[in-house]
Formats: structure tokens, C-alpha cells, sequence
């Protein structure tokens, strides 16, 4: 992958270090190598495992997703993004050791042969963002399918994909995206695609095969946010065949409170920051419960309409949030095991595709 990569970049200065401890020192201002953190690869072997467990909180209901760390920060700048308190190295970081972590998946599926693994690429980094770069898809994509017992989750903000197409129909694959209002994705998600790039990019992976999954993560409070809201749930409907929907996730902004003085000064013309909240026992500011549920639950009925029969789920909330919101709360594992019968054969089978306008 190394090889791959400075093939693609004929030109870009390259310099050799001994290990990630030698760019350290220029942490001292955070807000200032951060942009500067855009624009640098740092290519080094994953020396640790490649899967996690997403980070959830303690109380907070978890839907068992898996996370493989192939890279960590992308080229986008979110200002709300919470890796900007996360990555501590200046750089883009891609792990080249790829074969260790096919290695690593065998032996992980061969261990529990009967579990259903939910991974995906997303979590750290942007799925798409460099993979004309890095190639990774093109390895991973062919090695998921025919294997029921596990999909790979490709999240993303990006748009291009049409060299990965021709890979379909591959039922262990779920192409994602991040979505929020236009307005949103011009003052926040900086460089990212447009919103109607991405679903044009959906609708052409659902044509060539695959599943698609959305992530309303985070839904951000602002004057005239529900005509906004709906407007683009609107949109994902009348271009997006439900059929091909695996999930949706709806999750409130939230952050830890020291990314508020950053998000202040790396983004002063952002307001979104400076709005009322309240630190909830995770310890991250979050908008007050009320007004959680009052979008969680205007969000769950536009979705219900222009998306029928997907599974709608909120990300990592407090059980009374799903209380108000759905009537009932997901017993310990059950929203994991939901999530695995959208995507594991003996679901389909069972008829067990959970519907937008049951209990939860």
C-alpha cells in the first residue's frame, strides 16, 4: 500500500522517521497543527489490532458495531468533528499493513464462526475520502462476500465510487453515508461532498447491488432546523429505493467540553457551539433531553414516511430518551442483534426486518 500511494503522488516531498514519537513536539498548540494536520500522510503499520469495539458509554445504549482502525483523522474539517481533541499526531495517519489485518479478521471469524460481525472503516477516518489512494475497498470488498457471518460498513462524507461499483452485487457490503442539511454541510463539513452528491452516489450503489445505511450523527440544533431536516429526509426518500435502506441512526451533537474552545477558535464564524447545553453524566455536552426528543421524534416520523420499513435507531442515548421516543427500550444486546438481522441471511429468512413503526 506504501508502494501504491507514493506512485499516486509523484512529486509530494517524503521524508523518513523513525517511528509516530518524532512529529510529538509539534503538539504544543493544537488548534494550530490541525490544519496543517490536513495535508500531511503519515504511512506506519498498525501494531496493535485493527478491530475495536466502538467506543460507547457506560449507560448509554450500545448496538455492538466493530470498529477497524485503518486510518485515523481524514482530509475533510468538520468543525464538529471529535477527533480534533482525539488524534495526536499532526498528520493523517494510514496503516499499510494490510495483509495483518486480513490475517487478523480470519482468525477473528474463525473463532466465532457463529457470531454476526457488524465492522466497519468509518469511525476514525472517512471510508472513501483517500481510498483512490490506499486501494483498500478494492481488497476488502472481495474479501467480505460470500462470508454471511460479516459486513463491512463503508461510511463516509465522499461521493466518488464508481471504481468499486463493478464489485457488486455483494450482500456484505453496506455502502453508508453521513448526512445533514445543505446548509449544514457548506458551514460545517468543509470539503466534504455535497448532499446531493452523496445521494446520487447512493442511489448508484443501490442499483449496482448493495445496501446503503444512513447516519444522522449529529443532528445540530438551529433556527428553521426542522424545514431543513425535513427537507432533506425528503430528499433521501425520493431518491433513495427504501428497499435497499439496511438502517438509519439518529444521534444528537455532542462533544466533550474542552472541544468547545477549540471548535471556537479553528471555526469562529460556527455558532453551533455556543448554543445551551448541558454535560450529561458521559461527561460530553449535549442539548437538554427535551429538546433531544423533540427532534429524535420529528426526525423518526418524516424518516418513517419518506423511508418505510427501515430501521431507525438512536446512537449511543440514555434509555429514557428511547423511552420517550419509541415506547420502549431495547433490552441488553437486542439492538446489536436487530442490527444483525438486517444483514445476516437467517434474518431475511425469518422475516425479522424490524419496521420504523413498532414498539422501538
Amino acid at each position: 500500500m506504501a508502494r501504491r500511494i507514493l506512485a499516486r503522488l509523484p512529486g509530494v516531498p517524503v521524508t523518513v522517521i523513525p517511528d509516530r514519537e518524532a512529529l510529538r513536539p509539534a503538539l504544543a498548540d493544537r488548534a494550530a497543527w490541525l490544519a496543517a494536520a490536513k495535508t500531511t500522510l503519515l504511512l506506519t503499520v498498525q501494531k496493535g489490532p485493527f478491530r475495536r469495539p466502538c467506543p460507547g458509554t457506560r449507560d448509554y445504549l450500545c448496538c455492538g458495531y466493530q470498529v477497524l482502525q485503518v486510518t485515523l483523522n481524514c482530509p475533510m474539517d468538520c468543525s464538529y468533528c471529535v477527533l480534533q481533541e482525539y488524534i495526536n499526531v499532526p498528520a493523517i495517519t494510514i496503516f499499510v499493513n494490510m495483509e495483518d489485518l486480513l490475517a487478523e479478521l480470519e482468525a477473528d471469524w474463525a473463532a466465532a464462526p457463529d457470531k454476526v460481525w457488524r465492522l466497519g472503516t468509518g469511525e476514525f477516518g472517512d471510508s472513501l475520502a483517500l481510498d483512490e489512494l490506499m486501494g483498500l475497498n478494492k481488497r476488502l470488498m472481495p474479501f467480505f462476500a460470500g462470508r454471511p457471518q460479516a459486513v463491512l460498513e463503508i461510511k463516509t462524507k465522499w461521493h466518488r465510487l464508481e471504481p468499486l461499483l463493478p464489485l457488486g452485487p455483494n450482500p456484505q457490503v453496506v455502502f453508508a453515508w453521513s448526512l445533514n442539511p445543505a446548509e449544514i454541510i457548506r458551514r460545517e463539513e468543509h470539503f466534504s461532498a455535497p448532499l446531493e452528491a452523496r445521494l446520487k452516489a447512493a442511489a448508484q450503489a443501490a442499483a449496482a447491488g448493495f445496501r446503503l445505511a444512513f447516519h444522522f450523527d449529529p443532528l445540530i440544533y438551529f433556527p428553521g432546523w426542522e424545514e431543513a431536516y425535513r427537507s432533506t429526509v425528503e430528499r433521501l426518500g425520493s431518491m433513495v429505493p427504501s428497499a435497499a435502506i439496511a438502517w438509519i441512526s439518529l444521534g444528537g451533537l455532542r462533544f466533550l467540553p474542552r472541544l468547545r474552545h477549540l471548535i471556537h477558535r479553528r471555526f469562529p464564524a460556527s455558532r453551533f457551539a455556543a448554543q445551551e447545553m448541558v454535560r450529561a453524566p458521559d461527561g460530553k455536552l449535549r442539548y437538554f433531553k427535551d429538546l433531544r426528543i423533540d427532534m429524535y421524534g420529528r426526525m423518526r416520523e418524516w424518516l418513517s414516511q419518506a423511508t418505510p420499513g427501515a430501521l431507525i435507531y438512536l446512537c449511543m442515548e440514555s434509555p429514557r430518551v428511547w423511552q420517550a421516543v419509541f415506547g420502549g427500550v431495547p433490552e441488553e444486546g437486542e439492538l446489536a442483534r436487530l442490527l444483525d438481522e438486517r444483514v445476516h441471511p437467517s434474518g431475511e429468512r425469518a422475516g425479522l426486518y424490524f419496521p420504523t413503526n413498532s414498539r422501538i
